[in-house]
């Protein structure tokens, strides 16, 4: 028989757990990612922008208005809906049950610019549920969207 000479076998070193491979670090990264980004995406589509909401409804006011609506259930929609963005930013406390003065006062306060026009805060405070009012509705509907998109970003949210 033939002898050969083996060698015994040879065991590679021993491998320490770190450091890490740079997959584990890739990992790693993503796992910290999605921790911090699942909550966020989360919450954010739990609870919708108010000024989103409110755009919405306007623009379902609007297409009503141009069906043929009635002026006086345009001017009293439009109203409700203000009303309810009021409450959605301040809460009821004080808000809810505010009429007449007091009312267009708290919305020229919530929105850093002059929206409304005189005649048009008159009409949405005083004269809403007179039956023939010779406003231009365009233009309340108008100042209505230009209110809704002065509103503070961020403060109020609705869930679902």
């Amino acid at each position: 028989m033939n002898e050969l000479e083996l060698r015994d076998i040879h065991l590679p070193d021993a491998s320490l757990w770190w450091p890490p491979a740079p997959g584990w670090w890739v990992a790693l990264a993503l796992l910290l990612v999605l921790a911090v980004m699942i909550p966020w995406l989360i919450r954010r589509l739990r609870h919708k922008p108010v000024n989103r909401l409110c755009l919405q409804e306007l623009n379902t006011i609007r297409r009503r208005f141009a069906a043929g609506q009635p002026e006086n259930d345009v001017v009293r929609d439009t109203s409700a809906l203000l009303r309810r963005t009021l409450i959605a930013y301040r809460g009821r406390d004080g808000f809810a049950a505010s009429t007449g003065d007091a009312w267009v006062n708290q919305l020229q306060a919530l929105a850093a610019s002059e929206s409304f026009s005189r005649a048009q805060l008159e009409l949405l405070g005083h004269r809403r549920y007179q039956r023939d009012s010779d406003s231009d509705i365009d233009k309340l509907l108008q100042a209505c969207e230009r209110w809704i998109r002065a509103l503070p970003r961020g403060e109020a949210h609705v869930s679902d």
